[in-house]
């Protein structure tokens, strides 16, 4: 209570003196509703009160009311320093059972007067402000409140509990605990008295609680509940385990490796040293960690792998008297140096040419499945990764960065194939949650699965569900990103399903009763026309509204035709690492051919036909004629040679070149889905496996 008895007295300017007369008196306490009027001297000092009793006493001894107060006011005045707090000044006025009493500065002069009144209201205001700053801080806190009074009813939830048990506060606030949350006995601690020690609560595994009586005048006059939820700590163990796993297990490869090998951090202290660079030194582990590396071996040249960040990848080095060769690689996050690993051969330098053609092996084998892994999961994607510097792709990628921060749901629009995934993996992976991207394609998933797999299911839902139940999508992106895929394909009875969890956070398991509550970020895609399907009565407006909060357009490839070369140079680069293949790069006249096809199949139709050079040139450039025919056909190329053939035309020959086109053209619309394009031709996909087989054509689905 900090506030000064200055702060809450009234009426500095009302005194009295000993001249003024009871019909002024009388006055004053009509006008100002005061009980007690200071009465001051000539200096404006108090030398006494002018209480209501007082007046009253006057009246009743008949004096007049033009007599002077002189002999009527009570004196000396109860009076109170200025700088008193309100504390004490309210314990002052307690202790002496006063109604009010008179402020005073040094110099004894009033300030004005303290009543019950303005005690009473100061009281009220900090009470409210109070009440106020602790349900902020009840609201702040991630541990879980729960309290109830001496009726067992329940008062205080905070939002940490609600998520705890899985309850609303309006639906438990003012009912009885043991009604609405059975397994919180709050009622043995206001029964015993006794404090309940962090204790698992029956039915909420990974929360963890703690009971303690709330005492009204020596008697159990409440309780309240803290909970705790282990669930982030058991998760942060395991992975603890995991990393202690890893590092037990890197230590192991370390020391079986060939190889000396050195890591050194930033300032090139060393972190690392496996046992084959240990017995090459002649040292002990600890004669070598943690001292600086040009200390042990300075021509290694670690500083300078650290000082530039430049990689060093076989450079022929005399080491103690011993020919090696040294590999030297920066370690690197986020173009940060972080330190410099140094790999030292030093055996068997006469089998070097097979080592070297297996380590290479072996290296693209690694290279290739860490992309693999990388584009599965989508791990550390950004927008850096996604190819392409043409204005619409540019202003696709600035609006989907500038928006991934953004609460709202996201709609990713375009053609199959245009790399609408990679957007919402990089939308994901810049929006700083911290939950996984989960991905569902709502167009490859029937629908009486796709309820069970957004919602999840309870143990014995339906028949050949799994005893303990499933999470679903929903509960697995909790705190991350939902990425739906194809959304247009989705049934109208599901979209109304999305559409609640989407406004109301929460929903319930196929069989279940218990509410789940998420917190999820939706991004959708679709290549489809909603409005069309909007117009048919086939996709609900209101869903289509809440999911196109913000809307990305993902430009086919025939927008951006100056992203051709480099996307092609890019899938060059992957698919030399994935067949061993050394090709530098595409030829002027392939490169045409390119830029001046259409691309129907957008990314995908031009990383297949990339992928098929690859398989037919091993090194080089990738030349006109190592293109898919249909690329040539329309490019030209062809026409010499098919008038060459002219003479003895055969009809049969002529029907299948006709038919292998048209295959051709309808893969590449369909960007190489072999269902899309029989449903181009109108035939069956039996005949299309047929006549690809006939054809020998080798267009990736």
């Amino acid at each position: 209570m900090g506030a000064k008895a200055k702060s809450i007295s009234y009426h500095k300017e009302v005194t009295l003196s000993p001249d003024h007369t009871i019909r002024d008196v009388v006055s004053i306490f009509s006008r100002t509703r005061l009980d007690a009027v200071p009465v001051v001297d000539e200096d404006k000092k108090v030398i006494g009160v002018m209480t209501k009793h007082n007046l009253y006493k006057a009246l009743l001894k008949g004096a007049p009311l033009v007599s002077p107060i002189a002999e009527f006011y009570a004196r000396p005045a109860i009076c109170v320093d200025e700088d008193m707090n309100f504390g004490e000044v309210y314990s002052f006025m307690q202790k002496k059972e006063l109604g009010q009493v008179v402020v005073t500065d040094r110099l004894n002069q009033p300030w004005g007067m303290v009543t019950k009144m303005s005690v009473i209201e100061n009281l009220r205001i900090r009470s409210e402000r109070q009440a106020r700053e602790l349900a902020s801080l009840l609201d702040a806190l991630e541990n879980g409140v729960l309290a109830v009074n001496s009726r067992s009813v329940i008062t205080v939830i905070n939002p940490a509990a609600e998520g705890m048990l899985g309850v609303r506060a309006r639906d438990v606030l003012g009912r009885k605990v043991a009604d609405v949350l059975p397994h919180v006995r709050l009622d043995m601690v206001m029964y015993n008295g006794s404090v309940r020690n962090w204790h698992k609560i029956e039915g909420l595994p990974g929360v963890l609680a703690k009971y303690l009586p709330v005492y009204n005048q020596g008697q159990p006059g409440g309780a309240i509940a803290v909970l705790h939820d282990l669930t982030d700590y058991e998760r942060l163990a395991q992975e603890f385990e995991s990393v202690k796993e890893m590092q037990q297990t890197l230590a192991t490869v370390l020391d079986l490796a060939y190889d000396g090998l050195f890591t050194v951090n930033a300032q090139g202290t060393v972190t690392t040293v496996n046992r084959s660079m240990l017995d090459f030194l002649g040292l002990r582990s600890d004669e070598v960690m943690n001292r600086k590396v040009e200390e042990i071996l300075p021509e290694l040249g670690l500083q300078e792998t650290i000082a530039t960040g430049q990689s060093d990848l076989g450079d022929v080095k005399t080491i103690r008297g011993n020919r090696c060769i040294v590999t030297r690689l920066p370690i690197m996050r986020e173009n940060q140096i972080l330190g410099a690993v140094a790999k030292i051969t030093f055996k068997g330098l006469n089998r070097l040419p097979d080592l070297v053609k297996r380590l290479e092996a072996l290296e693209s084998q690694i290279s290739y499945y860490r992309d693999e892994l990388s584009r599965v999961t989508h791990t550390g994607i950004t927008f850096d990764d996604i190819v392409g510097n043409s204005p619409p792709m540019i202003n696709a990628k600035k609006m989907a960065s500038q928006t991934s921060r953004s609460l709202s749901s996201i709609l990713l629009l375009g053609e199959s194939g245009t790399g609408k995934e990679l957007f919402a993996a990089a939308i994901h992976n810049h929006s700083g949650r911290r939950g996984p991207f989960i991905k569902v394609n709502c167009a490859a998933m029937p629908d009486n699965l796709l309820e069970s797999e957004f919602f999840g299911y309870e143990g014995g839902a339906f028949t050949g569900a799994r005893s303990s139940g499933k999470p679903g999508k929903f509960e697995l992106a909790h705190q991350g990103t939902l990425f739906l895929d194809e959304i247009g394909d989705m049934s109208l009875p599901l979209q109304a399903k999305l559409l609640r969890v989407l406004q109301e956070k929460e929903f319930e398991r196929v069989g279940g009763i218990k509410t789940v509550r998420v917190d999820v970020r939706i991004i959708a895609a679709t290549n489809r026309n909603i409005e069309r399907l909007m117009a048919e009565g086939k996709f609900r407006e209101d869903l289509y509204y809440r999911l196109n909060v913000i809307a990305v357009r993902v430009p086919p490839l025939r927008e951006r035709k100056d992203d051709i070369y480099p996307l092609a140079m890019h899938f060059i680069r992957k698919y030399n690492r994935i067949l061993g293949s050394r090709v530098r790069g595409i030829s002027p006249e392939a490169m045409e051919i390119l830029t001046a096809h259409r691309w129907p199949g957008n990314v995908r139709e031009l990383e297949n036909v990339v992928e098929r050079a690859l398989n037919i040139v091993a090194s080089g450039d990738v030349m006109p004629d190592h293109l898919p025919e249909y690329l040539q056909v329309r490019s030209g190329m062809k026409k010499h040679s098919r008038e060459a053939e002219a003479p003895g035309l055969n009809m049969n020959s002529g029907i299948a070149g006709a038919e292998k086109e048209l295959i051709l053209r309808a893969l590449a619309e369909a960007g190489g889905n072999r269902s899309k394009a029989a449903d181009i031709l109108g035939i069956s996909r039996t005949k299309l496996y047929h006549r690809i087989a006939r054809y020998g054509i080798g267009y990736k689905q």
